[in-house]
């Protein structure tokens, strides 16, 4: 959870770590090849701007740390599990040996602002699993893609993004977490795509966007989980997502009431204190409560100002295909100008919205 993090990483006050210094990136790229038994962050450290490090088959144990520019990180079989001992990274003074591959611009945690993000940087192709916190996380990121990685079994989350702008979370693959498979959060302006992605069997949430505006959703498929797809206000703003084309299915999972929220089972896809997004042309099909739960349906809209969040405005569910969920649609009736429109639907909580 970010607060966590960010409790812990308070500790290096005002004074944000020094920003890793690049250059334009060069006419030929160069290639550092990473095999068994060898270092990748050795390789990481390097890299200069417009390298690729490509670590092939095998099992790596590490805690990788990325602060440079342009470059791009390849997995070709290469599996990442936790290292026996810290590593002595930046990274590993904030935490980071709990994360198996962290992307790391220049924060200023206590004023929540960032100082010199890590810009242009692509991360593909790797299996992480078993880290304490995430398999892969950004914090500062701009442009950054992470693309077609596999996180399994990692507490809190498999892939995370927190206060970033630009880039995507495309094609990757996520089970096993704590918490949720996919995150994004504390990003005002997330200006991020989340593509392609599956999403299965993960504690709470298959993809899970909190406290961020300016994005989309498209393509993914989540089942198995608490919530197939939250887009939540917590603690701020959440506006202008657009949710669409993915298959949400099957997500019947009973998570109880914890410190972390009220409890919840079979939501397909919530828009929770959101305003101003657009879900549209998802097929949503069997998300059905096992447990309690704060809401449950196909698909769900509903006030967070309880929690500390927001009411949901101006959103627009329509055109989506549903099938066996209970019910098909909810609604708490809080905000204004929230619309249900052209779905292929049977129930609704209040009646009327299919």
């Amino acid at each position: 959870m970010i607060g966590k993090i960010t409790t812990r990483l308070a500790i290096v006050g005002s004074v944000a770590l020094a920003p890793v210094m690049v250059a334009a990136t060069p006419a030929s790229a160069t290639a550092l090849v990473v095999r068994p038994g060898q270092s990748i962050q050795a390789a990481v450290d390097a890299a200069q701007p417009g390298a690729t490090v490509v670590v092939t088959r095998g099992t790596y144990h590490e805690a990788v740390c990325v602060m440079t520019d342009h470059i791009k990180l390849r997995g070709d079989g290469a599996v990442i599990r936790p290292p026996a001992e810290p590593p002595q990274t930046p990274c590993a003074e904030l935490g980071g040996q709990d994360i198996g591959i962290l992307l790391l611009g220049v924060v200023d945690f206590q004023a929540g602002q960032v100082i010199d993000p890590i810009t242009d940087v692509k991360v593909s192709g790797f299996r992480v699993e078993g880290f304490a916190e995430f398999g892969i996380g950004m914090l500062g990121g701009r442009d950054v893609d992470i693309v077609d990685n596999t996180a399994v079994d990692n507490g809190e989350y498999g892939i995370a993004r927190f206060v970033s702008t630009g880039g995507s979370l495309k094609s990757n693959r996520a089970t096993g977490s704590a918490e949720a498979g996919l995150y994004l959060g504390d990003s005002p302006d997330a200006n991020a795509t989340i593509a392609g992605n599956v999403a299965w069997d993960n504690g709470l949430f298959g993809i899970f966007v909190r406290d961020s505006s300016h994005g989309t959703v498209v393509g993914n498929t989540s089942f198995g989980n608490c919530f197939g797809i939250m887009v939540l206000s917590g603690h701020g703003p959440v506006e202008d997502w657009t949710v669409k084309d993915n298959r949400v299915r099957d997500n019947t999972k009973a998570c109880p009431e914890s410190e972390e929220g009220p409890p919840a089972s079979g939501v397909g896809i919530a828009l929770a204190g959101a305003s101003h997004s657009t879900v549209m042309g998802n097929v949503v099909v069997g998300n059905r409560p096992t447990g309690p739960t704060i809401a449950s349906g196909g698909v769900v809209v509903f006030s967070t100002t309880g929690l500390g969040g927001g009411d949901p405005v101006g959103n627009l569910v329509k055109g989506n295909l549903f099938r066996d969920n209970e019910p098909d649609l909810f609604y708490d009736g809080s905000g204004s100008g929230n619309q249900f429109i052209s779905n292929s639907c049977q129930t609704s909580i209040p009646d009327g919205l299919c």
